[in-house]
């Protein structure tokens, strides 16, 4: 049995409206378009994309497979079986996580852009040292009318020196360093945000795991149930009190049954591999989960005060307010091209036939570079560049509009699952009060076993509707921390779980 902390609130029903109401919840299921008796009565929240609304790099790379749903595993296989905690299962996804190996290798390239913009104003500074060897034509400076001989050498001399250049004045490469800088700002809070999506992944795919576990608990105990039932109506049956009919029904429940627990096994098993995946274990490695996911309320927080925490925290939203200042930035280094630039270049060093005899040498420079006609070339990158910066600010401007909805969505969703966890636990209650109702109607004879299949069927269904409600609102509550941006700092507090029973942990 999948329990709830939550408090289930008790009906006085008469027997027959029991029946009634599990009918007539059955009938409300196929017609929100659900076939199947395990359908949850509401659908929440909606299908996530942990990669959805980020401006991390990474999550737009062209790939066959969404980066935030992979990982480089981890080469070492725990002999044994591993025991894993939602904690567990988050702090390895934060090493593993393909995404954020994605986005350290995006910082590490912003971080070289960022010194390749420094490079020209700092100090160059570089040691040459040279043997030379040479012949000297007299013919070309009229050596012959001189009665010197037509060539000298070949002779060898040798030289080392010292180079120095620096950057006096140079208003463009400062902007440029500058807008190089506020890059590396963006990639640093997209990596925070990398993270945030992260947690999402790996608490998603752990909880998805956890709520698989605890329906193949409880289609085991589902399976002995119909198991008793079946010996029940195959020994009234070879004592004659129920037709054969009655036996093959209970059979057939037995079998559905059977099939569900064998459906669901292999379902687990999927969303353990697919968790392996996102944490980066070794796909041989055997694991078990030691924490279930329990129902417990959003803690309060105003939609107003959820809008202002999301705008301080999102790292995405930093990330684009880094991109569009350096996008202004750019702008400025591209008028810049049109100040003159200034620099100083100096050399010292030694220039002689041998060691012995070297001599010293210098020479000191200054240049000026006024850019006088360039062809168009700067104001084609002004207008370029004013091009990016419009684009920044519109993508920020939406972005900031994009974190509203988000929230706004997320306390939805949550409300929305809250609603449906209600429903969910009124039904489990219901649908057992009505089981029993069957039981003993056909025990004095008043019903068939028909009846009795349809109720554990119900019964079924509602613990089937608890589980799925309850992983509902905790992904609800999911998204809106991520809505938030506070999802690894405040994961424990939204989303609450316990220590499985020792019963029920099962490799």
């Amino acid at each position: 049995m999948y329990l709830s902390s939550r408090r289930i609130i008790s009906f006085r029903v008469l027997g027959p409206l029991v029946l009634l109401a599990v009918a007539a919840y059955s009938s409300h299921a196929q017609s929100s378009g659900s076939t199947s008796p395990l359908s949850n009565t509401i659908t929440t929240p909606r299908p996530f994309d942990p990669a959805l609304n980020t401006t991390s790099p990474s999550s737009f790379a062209t790939q066959s497979q969404n980066p935030f749903l992979g990982s480089v595993p981890d080469k070492t296989v725990v002999p044994g079986v591993l025991s894993l905690s939602l904690q567990d299962a988050v702090q390895r996804a934060l090493r593993s996580n393909l995404g954020i190996v994605d986005s350290r290798h995006t910082d590490a390239e912003a971080r070289a852009a960022r010194i390749r913009a420094l490079a020209p104003l700092l100090p160059h500074l570089s040691i040459d040292a040279a043997q030379h060897y040479e012949t000297f034509d007299e013919n070309v400076v009229g050596g012959q009318f001189l009665g010197i001989p037509n060539r000298i050498g070949p002779y060898g001399y040798q030289a080392a020196e010292l180079h120095l250049s620096q950057s006096l004045f140079n208003w463009s490469a400062r902007d440029q360093a500058q807008a190089a800088s506020q890059q590396r700002g963006a990639t640093l809070a997209s990596m925070g945000d990398a993270r945030e999506i992260v947690v999402l992944a790996a608490a998603s795919a752990y909880l998805q795991v956890a709520s698989s576990a605890a329906r193949v608990h409880a289609a085991e105990a589902q399976l002995e149930t119909a198991k008793a039932f079946d010996e029940i109506m195959s020994d009234r049956v070879r004592r004659e009190v129920s037709p054969e009919l009655d036996a093959i029904r209970a059979r057939v429940a037995l079998e559905t049954s059977a099939l569900r627990l064998r459906l669901l096994k292999a379902r687990l098993e999927k969303d353990k591999l697919a968790l392996t995946r996102i944490i980066g274990l070794p796909l041989e490695q055997q694991f078990y989960i030691c924490d279930e996911q329990v129902y417990s309320p959003r803690p309060p927080l105003t939609v107003e005060a959820a809008l202002e925490t999301a705008m301080s925290h999102r790292s995405d939203l930093k990330a684009e307010a880094a991109r569009e200042s350096a996008a202004a930035e750019l702008v400025r280094a591209k008028k810049s091209e049109r100040l003159p630039t200034v620099g100083a270049t100096a050399s010292w060093g030694a220039i002689g036939i041998n060691p012995g005899t070297m001599n010293g040498n210098y020479d000191v420079g200054a240049t000026l570079r006024i850019p006088i006609l360039t062809g168009g070339q700067i104001k084609a990158d002004i207008v370029e560049a004013d091009a990016t910066l419009e684009r920044r600010r519109a993508e920020y401007e939406d972005l900031k509009a994009r974190v509203a909805f988000d929230v706004r969505n997320a306390f939805l969703d949550v409300d929305a699952a809250d609603d449906s966890v209600g429903v969910s636990e009124r039904n489990v209650e219901l649908s057992h009060r009505g089981l029993k109702q069957a039981q003993d109607r056909f025990q004095v004879g008043l019903a068939t076993n028909y009846e009795v299949i349809q109720a554990q069927e119900a019964v079924a269904a509602s613990e089937e509707n608890l589980i799925a409600s309850i992983n509902a609102h905790n992904l609800a509550k999911l998204e809106l921390i991520r809505a938030l941006g506070i999802a690894e700092p405040s994961l424990t507090e939204y989303v609450k779980t316990q220590k499985l029973p020792d019963r029920q942990i099962r490799p």
